[in-house]
């Protein structure tokens, strides 16, 4: 199982991965955050969330199917913290890092629960991104939709 501890920002790791290889093991870090593994609904959604993501509008079938199997190649060979802090370190800007915060969002929101553990992982992961508190939230109810929920209140 995947120990959840995110590098400090700034990290030592001289091992850079593809953007894309990045962004998907950040997704399948966080489907394991729930400490049950990733499941096949959870692997299947982050495949079709992957897809939605502009960095991988370009990407076919067997694409993914590529990636999938680097990212697993990579967490079979190296030990998961060290991917994750490569894989954090391989985001080049703000647009990625907040791909890959959404991914994680979307794939630890999957089953309609987020317990304490997942929220603190996604907290964690925030920090580790660097991505500001208002900025995330912004992004949370661009996600779940709180703005269009504030709208229909506001034409009552």
């Amino acid at each position: 199982m995947f120990q959840r501890k995110f590098p400090n920002r700034g990290s030592n790791s001289s091992v850079a991965l593809e953007p894309e290889v990045a962004i998907a093991v950040i997704g399948l870090f966080s489907a394991a955050a729930d400490d049950e593994g990733v499941s096949r609904t959870e692997e299947f959604a982050l495949s079709e969330m992957l897809a939605g993501i502009s960095q991988f509008e370009d990407f076919s079938e067997k694409d993914f199917e590529k990636l999938t199997q680097k990212v697993y190649d990579l967490l079979e060979e190296e030990d998961p913290e060290e991917v994750i802090e490569q894989a954090i370190a391989s985001l080049p800007d703000e647009e990625y890092r907040e791909a890959a915060y959404i991914t994680a969002l979307l794939v630890v929101g999957i089953d309609g629960e987020v317990p304490e553990s997942e929220q603190e992982y996604i907290s964690e992961l925030q920090d580790s991104l660097n991505i500001s508190n208002k900025r995330a939230q912004q992004i949370i109810d661009h996600i779940f939709g709180d703005d269009d929920e504030q709208e229909y209140e506001d034409d009552d």
